[in-house]
């Protein structure tokens, strides 16, 4: 019925839904691959333009009730399906706004993000986003679990991480060959609706993975706010432009203590140091601390390594560890007595079938038990 609703309303409607869903998609490629300044005043008109394209995008598709949670995902036209990625686009925008001392824009992206997984729940092609209460109860239950476990569930979460980012660089590469093409409209339907299909499974695992992010940033400004709401005002010196900070410098030695203003004594309280970005250098930080001569210098990252040791053959893959490690554990949770049940009824079962493999293995351990005698063996120095 949605899709009957909006092939009935008007031509121009469907082409400016159409029109504006373009616009905003193109201006959201264009900022993943810019390399204008984040908090550039271009930079950031064109995230609220983008933004706006979509925000009028969703208001249409609400409009004419595009979607059902009734449906399937075999259900949707394949017209529709570009119009299910509003939610994560949008999130995805927010995250692009340029607002350190505000959380307001982290939670809009939780609620983008949280809609979009909602959404694809519906149409089975995910779980449902967890709920504040279950992520702490599964916090708590965390905490509660022997070292083993945590040790055991942290080599699951790695190996998930690691082939969730080669499933996203795999769709990536695909979308970087198809994207051109599924814009113009130049192919047919059918890889037009795996495009787009591609296109939702990996937006779900992004989705997730800045929900993650999202809520440790937020964390982390609660905190900065905080701290400046009780007056600890000294750590923003280090957020200052250093012309700014060259200046009040200047400015302050250019006093020499006499004034008697309200600010009269401040040079003889001692000023923090600014913060400075940690650059590690080939000549000043390796003399300083390792000498000119340290071989050791990382080349790789720990990713890097271990796969160059996977492609050596030294490292299992991950995918084969993890099957390992889940055989494993399945293996320790048997209780001993049925795994020797089990050996016993295939026994029982290979006698009753007369296996030949087992028959000549019997016999010649029959042979073997004629011809050497208990005890024979190794006699050198023996009385």
């Amino acid at each position: 019925m949605a899709e009957a609703i909006a092939a009935e309303s008007t031509n121009g409607e469907e082409k400016k839904l159409s029109d504006i869903f373009l616009n905003g998609w193109n201006l959201f490629d264009e900022l993943e691959v810019t390399e204008l300044p984040f908090n550039g005043n271009e930079f950031q008109n064109k995230v609220k333009t983008a933004m706006g394209h979509f925000e009028e995008a969703t208001v249409i598709v609400n409009q004419v009730s595009m979607f059902s949670p009734n449906e399937l995902i075999d259900e949707v036209s394949t017209d529709s399906l570009p119009f299910m990625l509003l939610p994560y686009f949008l999130g995805k925008l927010t995250t692009k706004v340029n607002n350190p001392n505000s959380t307001e824009m982290l939670e809009l992206g939780e609620i983008y993000f949280n809609d979009h997984l909602q959404r694809c729940q519906e149409y089975e092609l995910c779980e449902a986003p967890k709920s504040k209460v279950e992520r702490d109860n599964k916090t708590d239950a965390s905490q509660q679990k022997s070292e083993q476990r945590e040790l055991m569930q942290a080599a699951y979460n790695r190996n998930d991480k690691i082939a969730q980012y080669r499933k996203m660089k795999e769709i990536d590469e695909y979308m970087n060959q198809m994207r051109n093409a599924v814009k113009n409209k130049t192919v047919d339907d059918e890889v037009r609706r795996e495009f787009f299909l591609k296109y939702l499974e990996k937006s779900i695992m992004d989705a997730k993975q800045e929900l993650e992010s999202l809520r440790v940033m937020k964390d982390m400004v609660k905190m900065r706010l905080s701290h400046i709401k009780a007056g600890d005002k000294e750590p923003l010196v280090s957020f200052q432009a250093p012309q700014q900070q060259q200046e009040q410098l200047k400015t302050a030695g250019q006093g020499h203590g006499h004034s008697h203003g309200p600010h009269q004594h401040q040079h003889h309280q001692p000023k923090p140091k600014p913060l400075q970005p940690f650059i590690i250098t080939r000549n000043a930080t390796q003399k300083a601390v390792f000498g000119l001569g340290y071989p050791s210098l990382p080349i790789m990252t720990v990713d890097e390594f271990y796969q160059q040791r996977v492609d050596e053959g030294i490292f299992p893959d991950e995918q084969k560890m993890a099957k390992i490690n889940q055989e494993k554990a399945i293996a320790a949770a048997l209780d001993p007595n049925v795994k020797e049940d089990e050996e016993k009824a295939i026994v029982e079962q290979q006698e009753q079938d007369d296996d030949p493999e087992y028959l000549a293995r019997m016999r010649r351990m029959d042979e073997y038990k004629d011809s050497v005698r208990r005890g024979d063996g190794n006699r050198h120095n023996r009385s």
